[in-house]
């Protein structure tokens, strides 16, 4: 009797060993299976996104220069030979219309002057001398001969006078004898300046200076003849420089050159814009980028939701916080900071959008 309780007792020890073995290996699994789930706060940080279809934007990169428009630009050419005396600006400098930049000797504008003079004494004389003849031809004392001749003359000295008059309107004359002020044509920046004082000129030679507005400024941007299929005339541009990151100088495409620029090979593409706050120098290098629609739908993702890893691409499909799986995808063409999947994401999956290369990473460990 004693060796039946016995064994009945082992055998009750054994079962309630074996169920109790069974219940930890069931809560140990059901620990693990939570700590392969995400929380709730975990997974908010990855930014779940649905998968969509959009357009698809292809973009070109092209380089420029900002350059002068040339239609607000004036090269001024010195109509006579002298000596310039003084200067007053500076390359850079801003100017307002006739304001003096500098002053020159010049004997041939003095004498310029003085003819202007004599001129217009003998055309006051000429002015009386007709006045007579013609009230002597009234009264049949003079010839009509002689009439045509005064008024001939007469009008040859305005003539003279105004020739004169014309070349000499861009100087004014000071207080010292055989000095004379150059004058800023219009208003704007010198953006190119040879007036030193002591200098020679001649008369017609190389511009003394350059002023332009530099309220409206020219990008020229170089197409190579393999883009000629992708940049046209009004399309939108975005322009950006080194020296403004962070700000994009948006424009359009005004007009391609049909001509190839012989030393860099490149057609030149005009954009025209606005300089506001003068932040576009001419010279400075620029990038430009040019967007066209293919026609094509594709999803359209961001670089942080798609993981380079062994030469190819992945994304992290969620299914749901406890099941996040990786999935090879194919790229279409990518941008900076955006991708377009061609193969392997429908529309409507979930997939991480942020830290998804920790993810990632995780999901490999764990396998």
């Amino acid at each position: 009797m004693k060796a039946q309780l016995y064994i009945i007792s082992l055998l009750l020890i054994s079962f309630f060993s074996l169920s109790s073995c069974k219940n930890q290996e069931e809560k140990e699994s059901e620990t693990a299976k939570k700590q392969d789930c995400l929380t709730d706060q975990q997974f908010k940080d990855l930014q779940p996104i649905e998968v969509e279809l959009s357009p698809v934007v292809e973009k070109l990169r092209l380089n420029g220069k900002v350059d002068y428009n040339p239609n607000a630009v004036v090269n001024y050419v010195s109509l006579v030979s002298g000596v310039i005396s003084n200067t007053f600006v500076s390359l850079g400098d801003k100017v307002k219309k006739d304001q003096v930049l500098a002053e020159i000797k010049s004997a041939e504008l003095y004498e310029m002057k003085t003819e202007v003079k004599q001129l217009r004494a003998k055309l006051k004389v000429a002015k009386r001398e007709l006045e007579s003849i013609e009230s002597f031809y009234e009264d049949n004392i003079s010839s009509e001969r002689e009439l045509i001749e005064a008024q001939s003359e007469k009008e040859n000295l305005e003539s003279a006078v105004e020739k004169l008059e014309n070349n000499l309107q861009m100087y004014s004359s000071s207080a010292e004898k055989n000095v004379f002020q150059i004058k800023a044509p219009q208003s704007g920046y010198i953006v190119n300046n040879r007036l030193v004082n002591g200098m020679q000129i001649g008369a017609e030679g190389e511009p003394l200076f350059t002023i332009s507005d530099m309220d409206e400024v020219w990008v020229n941007m170089n197409v190579y003849a393999t883009n000629l299929g992708f940049v046209k005339e009004g399309m939108p541009i975005d322009i950006k420089i080194n020296s403004y990151p962070q700000q994009i100088f948006e424009g359009k495409i005004s007009r391609i050159s049909h001509v190839m620029d012989p030393d860099e090979n490149v057609l030149k593409a005009r954009v025209v814009l606005e300089n506001k706050d003068l932040l576009l120098k001419p010279g400075l290098q620029v990038e430009g980028i040019v967007k066209s629609e293919t026609g094509l739908e594709m999803p359209r993702l961001s670089d942080e939701a798609v993981v380079y890893h062994n030469d190819k691409y992945y994304v992290v499909i969620i299914e749901d916080q406890c099941n996040l799986q990786e999935r090879e995808v194919e790229l279409y063409s990518q941008d900076e900071h955006t991708m377009y999947i061609k193969n392997g994401l429908d529309p409507g999956e979930k997939i991480v959008s942020k830290k998804t290369l920790l993810e990632f990473e995780h999901i490999l460990s764990s396998k």
